[in-house]
């Protein structure tokens, strides 16, 4: 049921209204040390954070004169941060003891995006592992596909392997249960594309366990699962039938029995033997139930009950460990040796999270002038950390700076030396001569967003002709003909090219062409005359008489 403003009281619509009230609250700050080998955190307390945690807030013009901002009081209009063009602000705190806001600038996340906007990145699905491969060649899947953008689970197409398996389970349970227990008749799992139905989503109904609580784990429990449990009975005891019939069927082929070569009493045969297979007791299907529960408790995670009824019914996450350390024993799992991989955690945004909207590179760029390119304008990545640092360590990949944003060199420490002296050896060392710093080309490929939120970006150097364009190297030059002469001061009226306009453009310049020759012969005339005259001068110019002796000359 809507309510209609007309319905509200003045304080309803004030709140309604009032950006105060609006603002959403902060999220908690993210990690931005880093842990070396020593156990040694290095944090920087004023280092950007790899994601806003506030609200970004802008205001008009106007509304910016007088200090009003939506808030519960004006802000000081003399405050250095909102002396600039266009401030933006985040709000740290409405109301401190000392009866102020307290506010900071929140350029530093909104210029960013800006900046990224202008660059034109498309966006693919998270992959943290995006640093080290090549996708020069393949095509990552995008974060805007129609198969891993859907939230869905009413469609075909937002249930993966084990959703559309579940969702037959459910189908083939209620016809078995309208009729009599020896009419059992087994399901047939659909048939699953893998490239399709095999994808990974980037959100889903249950929650991510290991990353819950106690008392948030508890409450789950009691609230969402436990009036759930007759319908999970439910498919629990269809899939356990199946499991039996699928086996004692299998247990059939295998033996040496064949059926009669009559065909009615082959028939016959068939049937008494689907009877005799469809013939499960409560005791069977306990006996079943019993065995997947042994095998859950010895592998929980990749067994048949998890991976085929649990984490579909529930809608979860896929959770798989990931080892951390190298053991012999590598059958055992303890909490020491494996974790969960964070890699297959549900991300807490978009797989884009609003940087950009383009799926692919798959669009042209035109020049002003050039008219259109092959390849986009390069942009300047500054060198922020070389592969060689002060003390003489060696980094895999030199740190370039891009659009506010840091990301991985193209070329690899280990790359052959020809390679790293002709493309590469521009970031080997550290640039303290050039003001502020050395700056190399590069052409952003593609940008994701982790599960930490950080954001990377695929680099690639820029070496062609793009370069020059963007130098401003290149002229609008037509392209020429083969077999004419295209020389202003040379033979214009020798070639011929077919289009009236230009032939008629160029006897016009052959005659100025010649006039100007002609003017040229009387000025080398008039100053052999001069020349000729006595050897003090008289006559000439006197010296410094701007202009005229070279005109004379």
């Amino acid at each position: 049921m809507s309510i209609s403003r007309q319905s509200l009281s003045p304080t309803a619509n004030l709140l309604r209204n009032s950006r105060l009230f609006s603002l959403p609250n902060p999220l908690p700050r993210p990690n931005v040390g880093e842990t070396y080998g020593a156990g040694i955190t290095k944090a920087s307390d004023s280092a950007t954070l790899p994601y806003p945690t506030h609200q970004a807030i802008a205001t008009t013009k106007s509304s910016l004169s007088r200090g009003d901002w939506g808030l519960k009081r004006p802000l000081p209009t003399r405050s250095r941060l909102l002396q600039t063009s266009n401030p933006v602000l985040r709000v740290t705190q409405l109301d401190t003891i000392e009866h102020v806001t307290d506010f900071d600038s929140a350029a530093d996340h909104v210029r960013s995006r800006q900046k990224f906007e202008e660059m034109g990145v498309p966006m693919m699905k998270g992959m943290p592992q995006m640093r080290e491969r090549d996708i020069s060649s393949a095509n990552p899947n995008g974060a805007f596909e129609i198969r891993d953008d859907t939230t869905s689970y009413d469609t075909d197409l937002g249930l993966d392997e084990a959703g559309l398996y579940l969702q037959a389970l459910k189908k083939s349970s209620g016809k078995n249960q309208r009729t009599a227990p020896e009419n059992f008749k087994p399901f047939s799992p659909p048939p699953v594309d893998a490239a399709v139905h095999n994808a990974r989503r980037w959100k889903h109904d249950g929650p991510w366990l290991p990353g819950m609580d106690a008392s948030s784990y508890l409450s789950y429990l009691t609230t969402q699962i436990s009036h759930r449990r007759k319908e999970f009975n439910t498919c629990l005891r269809e899939f356990v039938r199946n499991e039996i019939y699928a086996t004692r069927q299998l247990n059939a082929s295998k033996s040496s029995e064949a059926p009669p070569l009559d065909e009615a009493e082959a028939q016959k045969w068939r049937k008494q033997q689907a009877t005799s297979w469809a013939d499960i007791s409560e005791k069977d299907i306990d006996t079943g139930i019993k065995a997947l529960r042994r095998e859950t408790a010895n592998n929980p995670l990749t067994s048949r009950l998890v991976k085929k009824l649990i984490l579909p019914f529930l809608r979860l996450p896929t959770i798989a460990f990931k080892s951390t350390a190298y053991h012999q024993d590598a059958k055992r799992q303890d909490a020491e040796q494996y974790n969960f991989d964070a890699e297959l955690a549900p991300l807490s945004t978009h797989p884009s999270a609003g940087l950009g909207y383009l799926r692919t590179k798959a669009y042209l760029s035109t020049h002003p002038i050039l008219g259109p390119q092959k390849q986009p304008a390069p942009v300047p990545a500054r060198v922020v950390q070389a592969r060689r640092s002060a003390r003489g360590n060696t980094e895999p990949y030199a740190k370039l700076g891009v659009g506010g944003f840091v990301a991985n060199d193209e070329h690899r420490a280990t790359d052959a030396k020809a390679a790293v002296k002709t493309s590469g050896g521009d970031v080997e060392t550290i640039d303290v001569d050039t003001p502020g710093g050395r700056k190399v080309n590069v052409h952003p490929a593609f940008a994701s967003v982790s599960n930490d939120g950080r954001v990377h970006i695929k680099l690639f150097r820029a070496v062609g002709a793009e370069v020059q364009v963007a130098r401003g190297a290149l002229e609008d030059v037509p392209p020429g003909r083969e077999g004419v002469v295209d020389d202003v001061l040379g033979d214009l009226g020798g070639g011929k090219s077919g289009v009236r306009e230009l032939d008629e453009g160029r006897g016009r310049a052959g005659g100025n062409a010649r006039e100007l020759d002609a003017f040229g012969d009387q000025a080398r005339q008039l100053g052999d005359f001069l020349g000729a005259m006595k050897p003090e001068g008289k006559g000439r110019p006197a010296p410094g008489f701007p202009g005229v002796a070279d005109a004379l000359r």
